[in-house]
């Protein structure tokens, strides 16, 4: 049975070349999360004017059996042009999305977080904050909610004068004895990240730390290929 896509909101992901002419793409899809087509002859335009091209919000249609889709036609709405510290960014944010979702599982709530992302990558300013906003949005989308306010241990809230211990795809526990420092943190910064406030450097590097170890065990043993690419770590 043949399966039609026809005006969907979409973002490219990636692109790579398939055949002579042609191009896969990985797009995530409003209402029908990340989706791969095949868009025929795209490389053969040498204005590069039949492939639609990433950060840009598209209408797409496609059709096709099974997993990989034909792309019948698209329609570029906006682009947003990113440099520097922003580009590397929206790559790193591409690549978590190709890593975390699966095909044909829809995540509204992501397309949504994705797209006011990109707008906070667009508008200068330090884009950690929007990075880190994004990924919790994600892990929480994904089922793999970071909960920064609570002891799930004892289930009451965290006291800012007291320490926890971060324990991926478990949560923060009250430290009552010599652990490695590098998975503790005071509890008024994790209450800090909490409330999205990344005002402090400090804040900053710790929101880093733990969801670089919050996302490790969903991303598979394979490195994030962008962020080889960053000017500074940010992701």
């Amino acid at each position: 049975m043949t399966r039609r896509i026809v005006s969907e909101p979409a973002y490219v992901l990636h692109a790579r070349a398939y055949r002579e002419t042609s191009a896969i793409i990985d797009l995530l899809t409003l209402q029908h999360g990340r989706v791969s087509v095949v868009a025929r002859g795209a490389r053969r335009s040498s204005r590069g004017g039949g492939q639609p091209h990433p950060f840009g919000r598209l209408l797409v249609g496609c059709a096709g059996r099974g997993q990989l889709l034909t792309l019948t036609g698209f329609d570029a709405l906006s682009h947003r042009w990113l440099t520097g510290d922003a580009l590397y960014a929206g790559l790193y944010l591409n690549e978590l999305l190709l890593r975390l979702l699966r095909d044909d599982d829809p995540h509204p709530g992501v397309f949504d977080g994705y797209e006011a992302t990109l707008d906070g990558l667009a508008t200068p300013g330090d884009p950690e904050p929007v990075l880190r906003r994004f990924e919790r949005l994600l892990l929480k989308e994904s089922g793999y909610e970071v909960t920064f306010d609570i002891d799930v241990q004892s289930g009451e809230p965290l006291i800012a004068t007291r320490h926890y211990r971060f324990v991926p795809e478990v949560g923060f526990q009250e430290v009552t004895e010599a652990v490695d420092e590098r998975l503790v943190f005071a509890g008024s910064t994790l209450l800090t990240i909490a409330a999205d406030d990344y005002a402090d450097a400090g804040v900053r590097r710790a929101a880093k730390h733990i969801m670089r170890r919050a996302l490790a065990p969903h991303l598979g043993d394979k490195p994030i290929g962008s962020r080889a690419l960053y000017r500074r770590d940010i992701a």
